[in-house]
């Protein structure tokens, strides 16, 4: 399915092929087109002015670039371009979209939305969707699998609505978000399918790092709902020893509220508000490291 190069842009102007363009410019214009081009990006958040794990979004891109078409790739040209747009925007925290295709480079602000901190106090609310993704690993547009979780993000639940959407095989089994990586504590474990089946979030790299400093393990697993809702009342009847969450560059580390019509106690787990703090942590360290470049 055609999918345009643009979408939820913010600013006057996008960097397409090194140029800047007008969006009102008939060139600009033209990007909101859906293209069959096969379409590559990164959304790269920028904290403080800085851009958040730039290096790794760049080797994930490079591999994505890889698996399909391998062309070459440019990354020192793109962060040089933009640091200018940040400077340039006077914003000191947003999103850069990097979008490549086989013909043509663009970068432009996005208009990405950030949890509020009700959302970490309290957990987001979700909904499921069964869907295998088709090479997961491999980020690019794909217009039927957008369109399905959009459809899954406005079906609202008891709840509320949706602020994000997971994922699960057709074993039931969860595996990971619309827009996020999917975990599963349970006591002094983090559980996350095979990498295998998942995309692998630039965040989770970090994640797994605070999994560390916090004194967790790491095990390879995946649940279905029936799972997940007999360990809630089994571990969760006073300090809960179970919790679920989502990451992702946007997010971060963010407890699960609910799936579809089943709570979880995952924003009372210990286990991860002492995840969040350890990976705060990383990204302040990381801020205040690439500020004195």
């Amino acid at each position: 399915m055609a999918y345009p190069l643009v979408e939820g842009n913010i600013g006057a102007y996008c960097v397409l092929d090194g140029e800047k363009v007008s969006f009102d410019a008939p060139e600009g214009q033209a990007l909101f087109t859906p293209t069959d081009e096969i379409t590559y990006y990164e959304s790269v958040r920028f904290q403080e002015g800085v851009l958040l794990f730039w290096e790794d979004h760049m080797v994930r891109l490079s591999k994505s670039v890889e698996a399909k078409e391998n062309f070459p790739i440019e990354p020192n040209t793109y962060y040089s371009i933009a640091c200018e747009m940040i400077v340039d925007s006077g914003l000191m925290d947003g999103n850069i979209r990097v979008v490549l295709t086989k013909t043509h480079t663009l970068l432009y602000l996005s208009n990405m939305t950030y949890p509020t901190s009700q959302m970490y106090q309290d957990g987001i609310v979700t909904h499921s969707l069964t869907w295998e993704r088709v090479e997961p690993h491999v980020k690019v547009f794909r217009g039927d699998y957008k369109s399905a979780v959009a459809q899954a993000q406005n079906t609202e639940t008891s709840f509320g609505m949706p602020y994000e959407v997971i994922l699960r095989g057709n074993d039931g089994k969860f595996v990971e978000g619309g827009r996020s990586n999917f975990f599963v504590v349970v006591d002094d474990q983090v559980y996350s399918p095979d990498e295998s089946l998942i995309l692998i979030g630039i965040t989770r790299k970090y994640v797994k790092e605070a999994i560390e400093q916090a004194g967790l393990k790491l095990v390879e697993g995946a649940f279905t709902m029936e799972e997940l809702v007999r360990m809630e009342e089994e571990l969760n009847q006073d300090t809960p020893r179970m919790g679920l969450f989502v990451t992702s560059s946007p997010f971060d580390i963010l407890p699960v509220a609910s799936i579809d019509e089943e709570k979880f106690s995952s924003s009372s787990c210990p286990a991860i508000m002492s995840l969040m703090s350890s990976y705060q942590d990383i990204v302040h360290a990381y801020i205040d490291a690439h500020k004195k470049i």
